[in-house]
């Protein structure tokens, strides 16, 4: 790699809002990383205005400069203090990286929650209605891969990636009539980059903290509600089989019974008054 410095644009996206453990990371990333890449601060740190708003005018003070890559960092994710090994390893492989962390949302067709993690695999197209999805990947794995699309909170953009896309970069969409968000500004961006055949680069060592502040009531009950209907889904898939396999055991032990009682019965074991001796059935 070449001895030139690497340029990082830091888009620092927050609501007003840095953590502390933020402040802490970015010393560790100069301490590990200061020889290799300089991190250009921006000028705002903070906007109060929706996602793709925000995305789009980090962009454009990112091509403003003369730094070669474009970090996506929100306030509330906090990458492990190897992330820049995406620059310092892997530069050469990608145009785009970056690194998954969870999600607390809803999975889809029902009403339960769960903690999914920002990879997404296998981009599928309604025919009828055009609608576009991915599916969630496994998370954690192993390794690195290249994968349909990554969130945007913690990303890593070449400026080469820039120059074959229209604005706007990023855009949430809307279902007309309900106002329903059915596009958001992270996986259109990632469709985007699809249509230009542009994979998202990977390293699965490099699972994120994403704070969220939650009740802790209502995070244990949705736990013992999940871990409820496992059992009951489970006794569900068994009873039949536990209900079926008892009756059978219980049929057999009825017969083997039966047997014995009637090969244990000792002839002449009364009195002749009809009394039933104490050893007539043996044990």
């Amino acid at each position: 790699m070449s001895q030139k410095k690497i340029k990082i644009y830091l888009g620092w996206l927050s609501t007003g809002l840095r953590e502390d453990v933020h402040l802490f990371l970015m010393r560790d990333l100069q301490e590990r990383y200061g020889h290799l890449v300089d991190l250009v601060l921006p000028d705002i740190c903070c906007h109060r205005i929706f996602h793709d708003r925000a995305r789009n005018d980090v962009v454009e003070e990112f091509l403003a400069s003369d730094c070669d890559v474009l970090w996506f960092l929100d306030s509330d994710v906090v990458p492990p203090n190897h992330v820049l090994d995406l620059i310092a390893h892997h530069f050469d492989k990608w145009q785009i990286a970056g690194a998954p962390y969870p999600l607390y949302q809803s999975i889809p067709g029902t009403d339960d929650m769960s903690i999914c993690f920002t990879v997404y695999k296998d981009l599928k197209v309604d025919a009828e209605t055009g609608f576009k999805g991915m599916h969630m990947a496994e998370v954690p794995q192993e390794g690195t891969a290249f994968v349909d699309g990554l969130a945007t909170g913690c990303l890593f953009i070449k400026s080469e990636v820039f120059e074959k896309l229209e604005q706007p970069y990023f855009e949430f969409k809307f279902e007309p009539k309900t106002r329903k968000v059915i596009e958001g500004e992270d996986l259109g961006f990632a469709f985007k980059l699809h249509a230009l055949g542009i994979k998202f680069f990977v390293d699965y060592s490099m699972v994120c903290e994403h704070y969220k502040r939650v009740g802790l009531l209502q995070m244990s009950n949705h736990a013992m509600k999940r871990a409820n209907a496992a059992v009951i889904e489970y006794d569900k898939q068994i009873r039949e089989h536990v209900l079926s396999a008892t009756q059978a055991a219980y049929q057999k032990g009825l017969e083997k019974g039966r047997e014995q009682a009637n090969s244990s019965v000792i002839p002449n074991s009364k009195t002749k008054s009809g009394l039933i001796l104490p050893n007539s059935f043996r044990t």
